[in-house]
């Protein structure tokens, strides 16, 4: 089984390499942009048993995400 775990900072933190890009875009003359979210996935594949979901959430918080300044989103693939 496979889970993608989505990766990226919460409303309100600052992401300079996202501005750049925007910047980029805007500096090509596409002007449609309004707002640029980067962030990050990881694709995690487990062996089939009960507690997976748990052990994916906890490497999510304690490992993949900074609590402090990311939010993490849990899909199954």
């Amino acid at each position: 089984m496979i889970f993608r775990v989505y990766v990226n900072f919460k409303d309100g933190i600052l992401d300079p390499e996202a501005e750049a890009i925007k910047q980029t875009i805007a500096n090509m003359g596409l002007n449609s942009v309004k707002n640029l979210v980067k962030g990050k996935f990881f694709d995690i594949e487990v062996e089939d048993k009960k507690n997976y979901l748990s052990e994916i959430e906890k490497i999510s918080k304690d490992l993949l995400a900074n609590p402090i300044i990311e939010n993490f989103k849990i899909v199954k693939k």
